[in-house]
């Protein structure tokens, strides 16, 4: 559970992050927006308008950038009802991600999830959480896990 001061010093470090972006949008890195977003990633409560609006720029900064819009798209997926954006809007930033990136592991699992568990379309969903199991061995540690566990197994140890 976060205190007062917790909460406190992520909304100033969120606050501090937005003014850097606003003030600096052509100096700013993909690294950079990927950082201010998590500084005001909504922990206990709805996405922010500035969270969204930062994510916007951060997409229209990088438009080729499978993470930036995965993160987008799960902002809006945590926004208040109130959001200008729809969910039909959040499911579009993991397909905008898949298009950039057709072997973006993270955008396959959040196509995934999304269609599952927020639009509860288990057909659509099936082929993204299929396409995410391909590409996940992959690229994950589980390729560096595996061959250990095996070689141990077969030691007996």
């Amino acid at each position: 559970m976060w205190s007062f001061w917790d909460t406190l010093s992520a909304i100033t470090t969120c606050v501090a992050e937005l003014r850097v972006v606003r003030l600096l949008p052509t100096l700013v890195n993909e690294s950079e927006y990927i950082s201010a977003l998590y500084a005001c990633w909504p922990c206990e409560s709805e996405t922010t308008p500035e969270a969204i609006a930062l994510a916007d720029d951060a997409v229209r900064a990088f438009p080729d950038s499978p993470k930036l819009w995965c993160m987008r798209g799960d902002l809006i997926q945590l926004a208040a009802a109130s959001c200008p954006y729809s969910l039909d809007d959040a499911g579009a930033c993991y397909l905008r991600a898949i298009a950039v990136d057709p072997s973006s592991v993270e955008a396959h699992e959040g196509a995934a999830h999304f269609y599952d568990v927020v639009m509860s379309d288990e057909q659509r969903a099936a082929s993204y959480f299929a396409e995410f199991q391909g590409l996940r061995p992959a690229s994950s540690s589980a390729n560096v896990l595996f061959p250990m566990i095996s070689i141990i197994v077969d030691d007996g140890h």
